[in-house]
């Protein structure tokens, strides 16, 4: 099928994925789809399943047809993979929670019809909590789930496995992420959860911990001294109930207990304990507790209603308001039978009793925060709690704590507002109540409150992984950015590794962009709230944002519930921020649960660090900035960039060595310490791990489903097939691959996905399997973000062919499979698994590679450090220097001035690589005739090579030993010519030496105009420099019948001079370095080296430069 054909499809379907994306964007937000909406989406993601079949056809076709763009077409696949996978994941999860509230209307429905008698009124639904792992929670998840699913025997265990699934998270998840939801699958599942949590040594762990860890009584009260016996009580009957004697420890607990207490109510026990005869029992201990607090809750009950008395005014009949009730004559602890005939007709707004509001038990059991809220609900007067007006209104007695005009009932103790804080306006009352004082409020008190909206933030812990050094910081959550940062300052104080990225713009809102990150830093990030952790990579900026909020903010009317755990407890005091968390961590913290703190307040949002609050707040005073920390690292054709970068660095003069970094160091201890020798001399080398793989998730699926759509495309390409499976087969042949027993491990693990490149070029392999080490997992970090890279330790290929063209005798030679000659420890082989089959009717079967596998980040370090360490043991200086500086990779560039030298380079190298079992081989060299007399190549193998060879990429031919240039342009007479095109085309040619720089020069200086007139990369170029391309192109093809020279020097050379010329036009400037060299015959040679050229930078710097 035609190219162009098979693209138009490819944006067909594009366009279908960006508007099933569009239509999820509005789904995933409505709190609860209709069965229609329901039936809506699980079609449209049947139909979008089918276009990711359909997508992978049509992108193999392509992928056939497109040899030369193969890489950019590869980058095309992953982008829209990856977009549809997120996608079906979202979709597939909406309906999970569709299905998952279903299913807890069906076991509250379930449960009632379970009865022998049916209830004539409607029963509260019963809520299975989420278990996320805490062992603590542990029983309670297993007794209510087995109660009201497990033992159901009318649920379908396919059915049971579902709501399973939706009630676990976190850890507890993890345990059964890697089955399969099927009927088979759940008592297996299940099995899998008792096993793991049903462990008795961890339970009674945690609930000793608890119990040596439970809050002090710092102020005497009766909630205190309550709260302290009930969470020593709550922990030793669960500690009684799996089989500790805690009948004998109640020395112990009252030891402990006491030490919990305040002053004086020690002083009383101690008062107490003298009058018993013999050590008194744990009974006896937790008597004396709930009778003092008895004690304590009665004399302020009495002291508060002697006070409340004092205050009353005396009665008027010129007060119109009075009601039916006595003012204030009432006892909380009793009431008299004369009170309660008097008071028969009095009903209480809150319960329906016949008592006052302050005498309800309900009422009285609230917090001040939550009374005040519930007299707002009742329109009740804050001064009096009664109906019919409002505090301004009232003639009784204000606060007796504050003076201020609300009940004591309702007072509740809020720190001094300092000079900038500002107060949250109250919601619109009609009650009309000031909740503030003018002094509080920096405007004045009838300027209409402005609306501000509280960010998201939460403290969490932020830990060096290599050095565990621990921070609390204050984090930003924020969805709309990208990337995470940290601040240099964070950086610092934590002593974290940082390592250098390609320049990075951010882009902020408005398109704006004025800062760029150069250093990124992984650093593990724990929550305070659970035992939620994750890996995380953060860029590195001088700071973040300002202050958060801009200014203090009053909690006055917020009525946060005491039960709620903040992710960040001082969210309205205005302090800086350290870190900020993005899109790649935010939607695997935030929750689904939200609560509303009323109307014109913000909300609270659970997450995994705890609850946090934002959301709008109306504050008197008028904003005067905006805070807007949107950002979106600028990577949109990353793949064309990444061959910018690398086309003007083959542009640009190798830099002198610098000095190594503190994570190249790291990564070279690590070799020096964790790396050995087998008796064969073979190295065995351990990964370069950043930090513990426990922050990885699940790579099984993603690595199976891309196994599948490879298998698909064996189908349709056989030859391929055969290929890969001869491939394969090699690899298990040799050891460096093995079949494991099992086929998921029970610890730490990743699997890679793995596709085939085709090189015809190649002449030894045609089809390479390609392992991707930086597929993301389930906790989005892949393998390849755990490892430190490392150094490069050889030298620049522009030194190593320079230093080529010096030599009168070369040679050049590759070592085969060089990173399968290395093993990899047997502690990191679950680290580098992959899925196989040769055919499709049998199991998938789990390989582990036991070698260094290429494509992963530190495979190259390895290697070649391996090779650098045999120069450095083979203990004489010309063959470590050749070992160590002659090789580029695995490809060898070296050369001498006798054939007895070269000869004896060719034995001796080999020789010693074969020590550590690398094989050296393909030789090439301008004189054959040495091959023959050596004894440690194999002679045959070497004539069965083809004449045309390279050397690093650039081409020469042995036998004329002539370098020359290999061009291979797409025709542009009938196709659309855009910047992308241009840009992809003058890359193909490579010239390192710069020996085309006069043709060369040419398509840089096209690039740049095309830069000048900021064209996008797929709009079409002006046709005046589409002419000036069409003649550039026209002339390429003469480029590959020039022939030079290899050697620059003479032979027997006596004196080298190094002649170098510069010049500057108005569009371009350029250098070359001619050799001149003599011998003793006084014959000289001039030839040109190397040059270099390039656009002018600006027109005033052209002769200086």
């Amino acid at each position: 099928m035609d190219l162009k054909v098979l693209r138009t499809k490819r944006s067909s379907v594009k366009g279908r994925v960006t508007k099933f994306s569009n239509y999820l964007d509005l789904v995933k937000d409505i709190s609860s789809l209709t069965p229609i909406q329901e039936a809506d989406l699980r079609i449209k993601l049947t139909k979008m399943e089918a276009l990711s079949n359909e997508f992978d056809d049509i992108q193999q076709q392509i992928e056939v047809l497109s040899s030369d763009n193969l890489e950019l077409e590869l980058e095309e696949r992953y982008t829209i993979e990856q977009l549809l996978d997120t996608l079906i994941a979202t979709a597939t999860h909406v309906l999970s929670q569709y299905n998952s509230n279903n299913c807890n209307q069906s076991v509250s429905g379930g449960h009632s019809q379970c009865q022998n008698n049916p209830i004539s009124f409607k029963l509260p639904q019963i809520q299975i909590t989420k278990f996320s792992g805490n062992y603590s929670r542990w029983m309670e998840f297993k007794d209510m789930f087995s109660s009201l699913i497990h033992s159901n025997n009318q649920i379908l265990p396919i059915h049971k496995f579902q709501y399973l699934n939706s009630y676990l998270e976190g850890d507890a998840l993890g345990v059964i992420s890697n089955l399969e939801i099927s009927a088979v699958n759940y008592s297996k599942a299940w099995s899998l959860l008792c096993e793991r949590f049903d462990n008795k040594r961890q339970l009674v762990n945690n609930h000793l911990n608890a119990l040596f860890n439970i809050e002090p009584v710092c102020n005497e009260s009766a909630t205190a001294l309550r709260s302290l016996i009930d969470n020593y009580n709550k922990n030793l009957r669960a500690l009684a109930s799996l089989g500790e004697p805690t009948t004998y420890w109640d020395t112990l607990i009252i030891y402990m207990m006491s030490n919990k207490l305040d002053s004086n109510t020690t002083f009383k026990w101690e008062e107490f304990r003298k009058t018993l005869s013999e050590m008194p029992k744990l009974e006896q201990f937790t008597s004396f507790i709930r009778d003092r607090a008895d004690i304590l809750e009665t004399c302020t009950q009495n002291k508060s209603n002697n006070q409340r008395r004092h205050s009353a005014p005396p009665q008027s009949s010129t007060n119109k308001y009075q009601y039916q009730q006595k003012p204030f004559t009432k006892s909380f602890s009793v009431t008299s039978t004369n009170e309660k005939i008097c008071n028969k007709n009095i009903l209480c707004l809150v319960c329906k009793g016949r008592h006052f509001i302050y005498d309800c038990p309900s009422f009285l059991s609230k917090t001040p925060e939550q009374r005040k809220a519930e007299a707002t609900r009742l329109k009740l007067c804050h001064n009096c709690l009664r109906i019919g007006h409002t505090a301004y209104q009232c003639k009784l007695g204000s606060c007796r704590e504050c003076k201020r005009r609300h009940n004591s009932l309702l007072h509740f103790k809020t720190a001094e507002i300092p000079v900038n804080t500002v107060t949250a306006a109250p919601p619109d009352d009609r009650n009309g109540e000031a909740s503030t004082s003018s002094a509080e409020v920096s405007v004045g008190y009838t300027s209409q409150p402005a609306c501000h909206v509280l960010l998201s933030t939460a403290l969490v812990q932020v830990i060096n992984p290599e050095t565990q050094q621990t921070g609390t910081v204050r984090a930003l959550l924020d969805s709309g950015s990208q990337a995470s940062f940290i601040t240099n300052d964070l950086k610092l104080q934590l002593g974290l590794k940082s390592f250098s990225i390609n320049t990075t713009k951010i882009i902020g809102i408005g398109n704006s962009s004025s800062h760029y990150v150069t250093e990124r830093c992984i650093l593990q990030l724990k929550s305070n709230y659970n035992k939620f952790s994750a890996m995380l990579t953060c860029s590195v900026l001088p700071e973040l944002t300002g202050y958060l909020p801009r200014s203090n903010i009053d909690l006055k009317h917020f009525n946060i519930p005491a039960n709620i755990e903040l992710a960040d407890p001082s969210f309205n005091d205005s302090k800086p921020v350290q870190m900020l968390i993005g899109s790649d961590l935010f939607w695997e913290i935030i929750g689904s649960e939200q609560k509303s703190l009323g109307t014109n307040k913000p909300f609270l949002r659970s997450s995994q660090l705890g609850w946090i609050v934002s959301g709008p707040i109306f504050i008197k005073c008028e904003p005067r900035q905006f805070i807007c920390n949107f950002s979106a690292s600028h990577s949109s054709l990353e793949n064309l960039n990444d061959q910018i970068a690398k086309f003007w660095e083959i542009e640009d003069l190798p830099k002198c060595p610098s000095l190594l970094s503190d994570s190249e160091k790291a990564c070279e201890q690590h070799f020096c310490a964790h790396t050995r020798r087998l008796q064969s001399g073979r190295f065995v080398v351990k990964l370069p791990l950043l930090s513990t793989p426990d922050c990885l998730g699940d790579s099984y699926k993603l690595a199976k489903r891309r196994f599948l759509n490879l298998e698909k495309r064996f189908r349709k390409q056989p030859q391929l097939k055969r290929s890969y499976c001869d491939f394969i087969s090699e690899y298990r042949e040799l050891g460096h691959c093995t079949e494991s027993p099992i086929d998921i491990p029970e610890t730490y693990y990743y699997f890679l996905c793995h596709h085939a490149v085709l090189r015809e070029q190649s002449e030894s392999t045609k089809c390479r399997v390609v392992f991707d080490g930086s597929a993301p997992t389930t906790s989005g970090y892949s393998i390849n973000d755990l490892q430190m890279v490392g150094a490069n330790i050889q030298d620049s290929l522009y030194s190593i062919l320079i230093r080529f063209r010096q030599y009168k005798y070369v040679l050049s030679g590759d070592i085969e499979k060089m990173f399968r000659q290395v093993l990899v420890h047997e502690d990191d082989r679950n680290l580098q698994l992959i899925l196989w089959r040769e055919n499709e009717n049998e199991p998938i079967k789990t390989l582990v590679m036991n070698t260094v596998t290429y494509g992963f980040a530190s495979a190259t370090f390895l290697t070649t450090r391996c090779l650098w360490q045999l120069g450095e043991d083979c203990g004489d200086e010309l063959f470590k220097v050749i070992i160590q500086k002659d090789f580029y990779c695995d490809d060898l560039i070296t050369g001498a001035d006798s054939e007895q030298d070269l000869l004896l380079i060719l034995n001796s190298v080999s020789s010693i690589l074969k020590s550590g079992c690398f094989n050296l081989r393909k030789f090439r060299s301008n004189i054959p005739a040495i091959f023959s007399q050596s004894s440690q190549i194999n002679l045959h193998d070497n004539l069965s090579l083809s004449e045309s060879s390279s050397a690093l990429g650039l081409g020469w031919s042995p036998t004329s030993d002539c370098l020359h240039f290999t061009i291979n342009l797409p025709t542009s007479s009938d196709r659309n010519i855009t910047k992308r095109f241009v840009m992809s085309t003058s890359f193909k040619i490579f010239d390192p030496l710069g020996l085309l720089s006069p043709c060369t020069v040419q398509p840089k200086l096209l690039i740049q105009q095309l830069w000048i007139k900021k064209l996008d990369w797929d709009e079409t170029i002006p046709h005046t420099l589409k002419k000036d391309w069409d003649k550039i192109v026209n002339n390429y093809p003469h480029l590959s019948s020039i022939q030079i020279p290899r050697q620059v020097l003479i032979g027997n050379a006596i004196l080298v001079e190094l002649h170098s010329f510069s010049d500057a036009s108005l569009h371009a400037y350029g250098a070359c370095i001619y050799a001149r060299s003599t011998n003793e015959r006084g014959q000289v040679k001039v030839m040109l080296l190397c040059a270099k050229s390039k656009g002018y930078p600006k027109i005033c710097r052209l002769k200086l430069s």
